[in-house]
């Protein structure tokens, strides 16, 4: 794993409270101790996806045989560590990425991108990921959504989106599988009528808030977000859908 470039010149006496100290995934930030620091655009910047709940000391950087805190003495060793992927590399491959959700380490792993770990304190926030726009094709149903949708009894609805030009609140989907956002398929986990009703107003883009996610979590998040909702048609629907993806073991998600 290649790390960020480092200044060997820099002092070690820099306050740390100037820095933040409680980044969250999808916070976008530049390194303050790189020559470019001050710096815009993507390949000054980098995402944060994940932050582990360990500190520097606890980290090891494993191509350097060190651990983050040793390799960054001028700051506590207590620090909270901060991964992060730089912005061209989201962008490239995990374009989809909202900061909904972190990335999963061995997620970012199976891709094609390298990640970096640093002391928290050494980063400074510039920004946030948020809703992407896509191409609404691009968008598949959840196959166990069992709910039904009619002009008649939506037309309020669809009229309100085609007044905006867009459907109050992003959608929620996920990249499936072991696609990335290039190759994946993206689905839907919430908000079926509101792409529906996108379509019938002919939008061709729309904002979704993305999620990288294996099959189980995107499963269990749909589950959580439609079951108590359904009625009983629905939920019996859903119930045999479910029961043909995860066999006996699809009372988890109830």
């Amino acid at each position: 794993m290649v790390r960020m470039k480092q200044e060997t010149q820099k002092s070690h006496h820099r306050a740390e409270h100037e820095h933040q100290n409680d980044l969250s995934f999808g916070d976008i930030v530049t390194d303050t101790e790189s020559p470019d620091s001050g710096a815009e655009g993507e390949a000054h910047t980098a995402v944060v996806v994940n932050t582990p709940p360990v500190t520097a000391e606890e980290w090891d950087v494993f191509d350097r045989g060190m651990t983050v805190a040793e390799d960054n003495p001028q700051y506590s060793s207590d620090s909270p560590i901060a991964i992060v992927v730089f912005m061209t590399d989201i962008n490239s491959e995990f374009q989809f990425y909202s900061g909904v959700a972190p990335l999963k380490i061995t997620r970012v792993e199976r891709s094609a991108v390298n990640y970096y770990a640093f002391p928290q304190p050494r980063l400074r926030k510039v920004g946030s990921r948020g809703p992407v726009k896509i191409d609404i094709h691009q968008i598949k149903p959840s196959p166990y959504h069992s709910r039904t949708f009619s002009v008649s009894q939506n037309e309020q609805f669809i009229e309100d989106i085609e007044t905006r030009g867009e459907p109050r609140g992003p959608p929620l989907v996920w990249v499936d599988r072991n696609g990335t956002g290039t190759h994946g398929g993206v689905t839907l986990l919430n908000g079926h009528r509101r792409v529906w009703a996108s379509h019938v107003a002919g939008l061709e883009e729309i904002q979704v808030l993305g999620m990288y996610l294996d099959d189980e979590t995107a499963t269990r998040i749909w589950a959580n977000r439609h079951i108590e909702g359904y009625d009983r048609v629905e939920t019996h629907c859903a119930i045999r859908r479910l029961k043909s993806e995860w066999g006996d073991s699809y009372r988890q998600f109830l």
